[in-house]
C-alpha cells in the first residue's frame, strides 16, 4: 500500500467508525465536557485534515495512473485507425524555430536561438540576393545592413535592428499576454519577401494553422498503442473510478467532523466500502477469438471493400463490457462504418460488425485487434491483442514500366552493358600487349606479325552486366505532406518511381536491387529476372522499411553509407530518392559519389507551390531545398524533380 493510502485508509475507518458509534450510542458525545470554542477545534482540525487528504489522495491518484499508463504503453489515449497518420510538412522545423523564440530569452546574455536564426537567414539573403538581383556578396550585405533590399519595414528590420530590439509600451503589454515577441514576427517577413523573390511567386508572412503535436502523434494503428519493448499480448490496469468515490466520501468524513453531522459519515462509509471492493474484486478473465472476412481480398485501386468481424467469446464467464477496436492497416481509410464495436457477451456467443475501407496499391495486412474487457462496475480493465486470421488485402497494381531509361554518362548504348577498364575478351577494340603463352591465336595481330615480325596480342574491352541499386529515403525526415488535406506521405511516390524502374530494368534484363535508408533494414542485391522483380514488388508492398507509418527512430548517416560500401560494388549505379527536405539526405547523395558510385537523383517535390498562397514556412522549406538540387548538380550530381505530371522516363532523361 502506498504512503499515501495508508494515512487515508486509516482516518476514513476512524472516522467511519466514531460516526457509527455517535449513531447508535448518541449519549457518547456528553462523555467528554468540552464547550465554546476549545469544543470546535478538535474537529475543526480532523476534518480539514481529511479534507487535506482527500486532495492529496486525488492528487496523487491521477498523477499516478497517468504516469503508469504512459510507462506501459506510451499513449494517453486509445487508437483511432478510421484514418491514416498525420505527417509533418516541409516548413514544420521553421515553425518550431520559431516557437522557441519567446519573451523571456531577452534576458539571456547570448540569446541562442535568435542568433542561429537571423545567421541562417542572413546566409539565405546573401543567396538569394546575389541570384536574383546579381549583387555581389559585399553589396548583399550592404543592402541588407541598409535595409534597402525590400519594401517591407519589418523584414528590413529583422537585419538592421538588434537581436533584442528595445520594446514599446504596446509591446510589452502584448508580452504580458503570450503575443508573438517583434523578433520572430520580423523573421517571418523577411522569410516570406525572400522566397518571394527566388520562386517570383507571393508568399505570405503568416503561418498557416497545421495540426499540432498532439494531433499528429494521435495513435492510428493498435501495433502503435501497444508498447513495443515487450513480448506480452495482455495487461490489467484498474481505470481510476474508486478515486472519485474515495475523495468524496474523505471530504464527506471531513465535513460531518467538523459539522458534528452523523449522516455525513455514512457516505463515508459507502466510500470505503467501493474502495474495498476494489481492492478485492479480480479483473475479467475472459478471452475472445476474432475471425475477418473480407468482400475482396484482391480489388482494385479505389475500389471498396466491406470487412466483417467476428467476435466470439470462448470462456466460461460472461463479459458484461466488451470493446473491440479492429486493427486497420496504416494504408487504408475507412470510408464507411466504424472499426470500434462495443457489447456484453455470454459465453459461447459472438457478435459482428462491419466497416469499409477503400483499396490502395500494395499489400496491407491486419493488426491485432485491440480487446478491451472491464468488470460490473468498471474499476478492473484488461486490455489484450488478438491475433485474427491471417487477412490480408493486396490491391493489384497495373504494370506501367518505363521506356528509354538513362542515367549518367558511364552508360552505353547496349541495355545491360557497361564500359570496364578491363582488357580481355570482347567485341571492342582495348589495346595491343606483348604476347603472351597461353593467349588464344583469334586474339593474334597476324598483320602485325607479317609486317615487322613481332608477335602481339590484341585486347579487347570486356562487357560486363551494368548493376543498379535503386535506394530509396524512407527515415522519419522524408515522411512529408505538402498539405494538411494530403494523407499520403511523398515517400509513397517514391515508391511508385521504384516499382517502375524495377519493372524497366527487369524487362531490359539488368540487374537491379533495392534498400532502404531506414531504421529497418531492407537490402535486396542487384539481381535479373522476373522472380527477383516479384520479391522486390513484393518489398516495396510490404516490407517494414517502406510502411505508412512514419518511424519513431532515425539513423546515423555515415553508418548507413559504410553498410551500403561493404554491400554493394564500385561499378554499380546508384539511383537515389529522396525528397532532399533535409541536409541528411544531401550528405547522403555526396557519401555515395565520394565513394565512386555514380549516383543519380530522383526527388519528389512536397514543397511544390500549390494555387493557394503559401506560407513562409513552405516558401523557407521549397528554397531550402533548391539549394541542395543546385549543390548537387554543382558537385556532378544529376538531379531531377520528380513531379507527378512527368513519367520516370522523362524525368531520368532530364537528369542525365
Amino acid at each position: 500500500m502506498s504512503d499515501t493510502r495508508r494515512p487515508i485508509l486509516n482516518l476514513g475507518i476512524v472516522s467511519s467508525l466514531v460516526g457509527f458509534l455517535l449513531i447508535v450510542f448518541p449519549t457518547l458525545g456528553s462523555v467528554v465536557e468540552l464547550t465554546g470554542t476549545v469544543r470546535a477545534i478538535p474537529f475543526v482540525i480532523i476534518g480539514l485534515a481529511a479534507i487535506g487528504l482527500a486532495g492529496r489522495y486525488l492528487r496523487a491518484e491521477m498523477t499516478g495512473q497517468s504516469t503508469t499508463r504512459k510507462c506501459h504503453t506510451g499513449r494517453s489515449e486509445y487508437p483511432r485507425p478510421a484514418n491514416r497518420p498525420k505527417y509533418a510538412y516541409p516548413g514544420e522545423p521553421l515553425v518550431r524555430r520559431l516557437a522557441e523564440i519567446s519573451w523571456t530569452d531577452r534576458r539571456e546574455e547570448e540569446p541562442t536561438n535568435r542568433l542561429d536564426l537571423r545567421a541562417d537567414v542572413r546566409g539565405l539573403a546573401v543567396t538569394v540576393l546575389s541570384q536574383t538581383e546579381n549583387w555581389t556578396r559585399t553589396e548583399s550585405e550592404t543592402r541588407l545592413e541598409e535595409g534597402g533590399w525590400t519594401d517591407d519595414a519589418r523584414a528590413a528590420a529583422f537585419f538592421t535592428d538588434d537581436i533584442v530590439p528595445s520594446l514599446s509600451v504596446r509591446q510589452q503589454l502584448q508580452s504580458i499576454l503570450g503575443a508573438e515577441p517583434p523578433f520572430a514576427r520580423r523573421a517571418r517577413h523577411a522569410i516570406a519577401e525572400l522566397a518571394s523573390q527566388y520562386d517570383e511567386t507571393d508568399v505570405s508572412p503568416s503561418l498557416t494553422e497545421r495540426p499540432n503535436g498532439r494531433d499528429r502523434g494521435r495513435t492510428v494503428t493498435t501495433r502503435q498503442y501497444w508498447p513495443s519493448h515487450t513480448s506480452e499480448t495482455s495487461r490489467t490496469t484498474k481505470s481510476g473510478r474508486t478515486r472519485w468515490v474515495t475523495t468524496a466520501a474523505l471530504v464527506a468524513g471531513g465535513a460531518g467532523i467538523v459539522t458534528l453531522q452523523p449522516a455525513l459519515f455514512l457516505l463515508a462509509l459507502f466510500g470505503i466500502a467501493v474502495a474495498g471492493y476494489g481492492h478485492l474484486s479480480t479483473p475479467p478473465s475472459g478471452n475472445v477469438e476474432i475471425t475477418r472476412t473480407i468482400s475482396d481480398p484482391n480489388p482494385e485501386p479505389q475500389q471498396e471493400i466491406d470487412v466483417t468481424v467476428t467476435i466470439q467469446n470462448t470462456s466460461e464467464s460472461t463479459l458484461t463490457d466488451l470493446r473491440v477496436i479492429d486493427g486497420v492497416p496504416a494504408g487504408l481509410t475507412v470510408t464507411d462504418g466504424v472499426p470500434r464495436f462495443t457489447t456484453a457477451l455470454r459465453p459461447g456467443n459472438e457478435a459482428t460488425f462491419t466497416y469499409t475501407v477503400r483499396g490502395v496499391g500494395g499489400s496491407h495486412a491486419f493488426d491485432p485487434a485491440l480487446v478491451i474487457t472491464r468488470d460490473a462496475i468498471g474499476i478492473h480493465k484488461r486490455e489484450t491483442l488478438v491475433e485474427g486470421d491471417s487477412t490480408a488485402i493486396s490491391c493489384q497494381r497495373l504494370e506501367n514500366p518505363v521506356r528509354q531509361l538513362q542515367l549518367r554518362s558511364q552508360w552505353t548504348n547496349h541495355p545491360g552493358r557497361i564500359q570496364s577498364p578491363v582488357e580481355g575478351p570482347g567485341i571492342e577494340f582495348h589495346s595491343v600487349r606483348e604476347y603472351r603463352s597461353g593467349d588464344p591465336l583469334s586474339r593474334v595481330d597476324w598483320n602485325r606479325k607479317a609486317k615487322t615480325g613481332e608477335l602481339t596480342t590484341i585486347d579487347f574491352r570486356e562487357s560486363r552486366l551494368a548493376k543498379v541499386m535503386i535506394v530509396v529515403d524512407t527515415r522519419p525526415e522524408a515522411y512529408l505532406t505538402p498539405t494538411e488535406e494530403c494523407d499520403r506521405p511523398i515517400i509513397r511516390r517514391s515508391l511508385t518511381a521504384a516499382r517502375k524502374i524495377t519493372t524497366h530494368f527487369s524487362s531490359e534484363r539488368i540487374p537491379v536491387g533495392i534498400t532502404a535508408l531506414s531504421p529497418h533494414s531492407c537490402w535486396l542485391p542487384p539481381k535479373a529476372g522476373d522472380v527477383h522483380r516479384v520479391r522486390i514488388h513484393n518489398a516495396l508492398d510490404e516490407d517494414p522499411a517502406f510502411s505508412w507509418e512514419r518511424p519513431k527512430d532515425g539513423i546515423e548517416i555515415s553508418t548507413a553509407i559504410e553498410a551500403f560500401r561493404q554491400r554493394a560494388c564500385h561499378d554499380t549505379q546508384v539511383i537515389l530518392l529522396s525528397p532532399l527536405c533535409d541536409d541528411g539526405s544531401k550528405r547522403v547523395a555526396e557519401r555515395l559519389d565520394a565513394n565512386g558510385y555514380a549516383v543519380t537523383v530522383l526527388s519528389p517535390d512536397p514543397t511544390a507551390l500549390t494555387d493557394s498562397t503559401p506560407d513562409c514556412a513552405l516558401g523557407y522549406a521549397s528554397v531550402m531545398r533548391h539549394f541542395r538540387l543546385r549543390k548537387l548538380r554543382n558537385g556532378g550530381i544529376p538531379v531531377s524533380d520528380l513531379t507527378s505530371d512527368l513519367s520516370v522516363a522523362e524525368v531520368l532523361a532530364r537528369a542525365s
